[in-house]
């Protein structure tokens, strides 16, 4: 089995990497300097590059924090780039594959946030909800064909994103609102993704929300 895991290099990502790796699966990491996700064509020139492949996991994303008043179109551009628009990329490049194959698991890497919102997360929570739209519309792509998608939405997974985001005080609030009153970690992330391609043969279109009961108090 080969995967290809984008965001490797750290929190989630580097997490997912290491899990899969233990699990004898061949994963494809590139490093920022290897894929750029905000240029398209860059993109098309690195898969370009992969011979086969079993496993998409669209993990890599950015999160800078912009009201909805002073966010520059740059920046809306640069966070689509990135969270929304490689992922619908990657995963169509692969796609004919995958039927050919008739074998294929996508895994998309969202967030609650795609599902409610917070100050200054307008960017972030817009590209977070179209990518779990994305999910449900390559499921409706794919039927017949063995191809599984799902999304993994995360809540405050303890990663340098969730500390640089938020203070020490805005961090001891947000647990107090997890009923569980304390951060995730980020192999419940790299566990469940496991879970989901190599070890499912039947759960598709799902998003699968993991946050300590956290939208249970929303």
């Amino acid at each position: 089995m080969k995967a290809l895991i984008t965001g490797g290099s750290g929190g989630i990502g580097k997490s997912v990497c290491t899990f899969f790796k233990n699990k004898g699966i061949d994963v494809i990491n590139p490093t920022r300097n290897e894929l750029n996700l905000s240029n398209p064509n860059e993109i098309k020139n690195y898969l370009n590059s992969i011979d086969d492949l079993h496993i998409i996991i669209n993990n890599a994303g950015i999160n800078n924090l912009t009201s909805i008043n002073n966010t520059m179109l740059e920046e809306l551009k640069n966070t689509f780039n990135v969270n929304f628009f490689s992922p619908y990329l990657i995963t169509s490049y692969f796609l004919d594959k995958f039927r050919e194959q008739n074998y294929g698991r996508i895994i998309n890497i969202s967030s609650v946030l795609g599902s409610y919102s917070k100050k200054y997360r307008s960017t972030y929570s817009s590209s977070k909800a179209a990518l779990h739209s994305f999910t449900k519309s390559v499921v409706s792509e794919t039927e017949g064909f063995n191809i599984l998608t799902n999304t993994i939405s995360p809540g405050y997974i303890l990663t340098n994103l969730t500390t640089k985001n938020n203070t020490p005080d805005a961090l001891s609030r947000i647990i107090n609102t997890i009923p569980i009153k304390k951060l995730g970690e980020s192999k419940e992330i790299a566990k469940w993704a496991y879970n989901l391609t190599i070890e499912n043969d039947y759960i598709n279109g799902q998003e699968i929300i993991i946050d300590g009961g956290l939208t249970c108090t929303i």
